[in-house]
């Protein structure tokens, strides 16, 4: 096992730029940016394990150095609609066989799939780690429940959009203190999933997520639910949007940004010019309330 810090970076626009361009022009675009990662990375003494579909893991010894060559990379001058997003998280790894494991990858992973189009996420060690001047270009977004870790993580952003298109973090106050029960369940294809308090649930057309789509129109990390402070909070991260159809019809559009649900309703993934019923995901939150203490 050795210390470092794991950065994974992810390619923004890929599944739309299939959709709009031939599968060989989209491939050699695609191929130009994870080269250009990869470059990065080496440049600032960082080392570059894989790359697989469209991002790229890697770890450097120093936090700082991993910082650095996230900035580099959110705020290339990439051709076209893409873009790149990433996670960093340190600590403990192992090398082995020409690949990486630890907790560190796990969660720069899901840092990575929460960050925005141009955004880094990183956790509370990493950030510990940094230089004054680079602490400088984060800002705390709040706590974060990952799955796998027991306490939330504090989790910083540096994004080259406003802080409004900012990943949004609800963190817990110490005297909001509740008896609560909070329960959610969803239901795609006959299977059903439930999470309570701190838990979440992503979605998308990537295998690592827990509910798979496999649409071509769904990104490979579309969205994540999940349960703070007794609220079901949906994230969306896709290029597509989503679309939330409420218990009484009514319909909300989101794209790349965060909103709470009640009662029953289904997700569909993707645009809203057609609610594709093999892109729904249907949810119920009426076990869920708060009683106040």
């Amino acid at each position: 096992m050795a210390l470092a810090c794991v950065l994974i970076s992810d390619i923004t626009g890929s599944t739309q730029l299939y959709e709009v361009e031939n599968t060989t022009t989209a491939l050699t675009q695609i191929s130009t940016v994870l080269a250009r990662m990869r470059q990065i990375v080496e440049q600032a003494n960082g080392h570059c394990v894989k790359s697989q579909g469209d991002d790229v893991l890697s770890y450097f010894a120093k936090p700082d150095d991993a910082f650095q060559a996230a900035m580099t990379m959110i705020h290339e001058d990439w051709d076209g609609s893409l873009s790149v997003h990433v996670g960093l998280y340190y600590g403990d790894i192992l090398s082995q066989e020409g690949d990486i494991y630890g907790p560190p990858v796990n969660t720069a992973a899901r840092l990575a799939s929460l960050a925005k189009p141009g955004e880094i996420l990183l956790g509370d060690e990493c950030f510990d780690l940094l230089p004054p001047t680079s602490k400088s270009h984060l800002a705390l977004i709040g706590e974060l429940p990952l799955k796998g870790k027991k306490e939330p993580t504090r989790v910083y952003s540096c994004s080259v959009l406003d802080m409004s298109e900012q990943t949004v973090v609800f963190s817990k106050k110490e005297n909001d203190r509740a008896s609560r029960t909070e329960s959610a369940r969803f239901t795609f294809q006959g299977k059903v999933w439930q999470i309570g308090e701190g838990e979440s649930l992503s979605i998308g057309r990537s295998a690592e997520n827990e509910i798979v789509l496999d649409q071509a129109w769904i990104s490979r990390k579309h969205s994540v639910v999940s349960v703070r402070r007794g609220q079901l909070e949906y994230t969306d991260h896709s290029s597509t949007g989503s679309v939330l159809q409420t218990g009484d019809g009514k319909e909300i559009t989101v794209h790349r940004q965060a909103t709470l649900l009640n009662g029953t309703g289904v997700i569909y993934l993707g645009s809203g010019a057609s609610l594709d019923k093999s892109s729904a995901v249907s949810f119920d939150t009426q076990d869920m309330s708060i009683r106040l203490a």
